[in-house]
């Protein structure tokens, strides 16, 4: 490992650890947290390493490790990744998690799916990563979990559901949205809501299901139900400008994500509608915006942070043990209640 002096000569290990005081296995448990260093001593020994301009040789640590310190993450649905606000605060989840083990994120960030499981294949049979981290869209796609089984790659899907029997080298963190919904609904119920509207994301939605049994489960009543066809707040206005058009209303709405219940707000409050005096507004994904909107928007929150590092931890264990079988992780959604669904719905004249 060596890094460039202003001279034009690369500073070596041994090098930095004598100007340290140090041994060069104490520099280099440093960089890799791993091995007995205590936390003051690896973050002294860090800052001295920024000052001293040092940076590890990351392909010379790829060839003598045998691995690429890499680890693709990958979206099986239609929408790019910097284009959802779900998949940037998972990347920020996982990015997070990864660093503690020195390894990097690689995103492909455009083309259909096609494309991007050709860019994958090419990463996978040329070394660049040494496991992939899979979101799936929201169920496992066994022909994406055949192809990349055969690849011989650590995965770890982010799935609704868990596959029977796991496949070899294959752990799953299973998000669990259906508690979060329950709170929404048990919350909603206490307050003296009974009629409910839905605005999804599309009809084929899986979420659409679980929202239904979490009504049924607290007596409410679930309508209408407005397709929104997009994810977009654009998307969330004109459902619900479809929404508004019915009679009567409901008392409280659901929007399936915070971008689109961004949309909804927007639009009900153009009506005339108090939130939450006249109806009551709740989304998904407790985006880092949601807590600022006016009022601050109710939503189900999902730990980013939390999901990032299941899917990190359990890929870790495969890369390190290939005949490992870990068992699947749950990350539970959690309701919280701000502002924008608080009050007792109102009788309408």
């Amino acid at each position: 490992m060596a890094t460039q002096q202003g001279n034009g000569k690369r500073l070596t290990i041994r090098e930095v650890a004598r100007a340290l005081g140090v041994s060069t296995a104490t520099v280099s448990r440093a960089i890799h947290g791993r091995g007995r260093i205590s936390p003051e001593t690896r973050t002294r020994i860090l800052r001295q390493l920024e000052r001293l301009g040092y940076t590890p040789n990351l392909h010379a640590q790829s060839l003598a490790g045998k691995r690429s310190m890499a680890v693709a993450l990958e979206y099986l649905g239609a929408v790019e990744v910097l284009a959802d606000s779900f998949l940037v605060e998972l990347a920020r989840g996982v990015q997070q998690s990864l660093v503690t083990h020195r390894y990097r994120l690689l995103i492909n960030l455009s083309g259909d799916q096609e494309y991007r499981r050709s860019v994958l294949r090419q990463w996978i049979r040329g070394r660049v990563v040494d496991g992939v981290i899979v979101v799936a869209n929201p169920r496992i796609d066994l022909e994406w979990q055949s192809a990349l089984t055969a690849e011989g790659i650590p995965i770890v899907w982010i799935a609704y559901d868990v596959p029977e029997p796991m496949p070899k080298r294959t752990a799953v963190v299973q998000l669990d949205i259906a508690f979060g919904w329950a709170e929404a609904f048990a919350y909603l119920y206490q307050l003296g809501h009974r009629e409910v509207g839905f605005i999804s994301a599309y009809p084929s939605d899986p979420a659409l299901e679980i929202v239904q049994n979490a009504a049924r489960q607290y007596g409410l009543t679930l309508s209408p139900i407005v397709h929104a066809n997009g994810e977009t707040p654009a998307d969330g206005y004109t459902a619900a400008q479809q929404l508004l058009a019915t009679e009567p209303l409901p008392t409280a709405l659901l929007a399936r994500t915070d971008l689109l219940a961004f949309g909804v707000m927007q639009a009900l409050q153009q009506q005339g509608l108090r939130i939450p005096d006249d109806i009551a507004l709740v989304g998904h994904d407790d985006l880092p915006m949601a807590q600022w909107m006016n009022p601050p928007l109710s939503s189900i929150r999902i730990d980013y942070a939390q999901l990032g590092h299941s899917a990190v931890e359990l890929l870790m264990r495969l890369i390190s043990s290939p005949d490992a079988i870990p068992a699947p992780v749950c990350v539970a959604t959690r309701f919280i209640p701000r502002l924008s669904a608080a009050s007792h719905p109102q009788r309408r004249r």
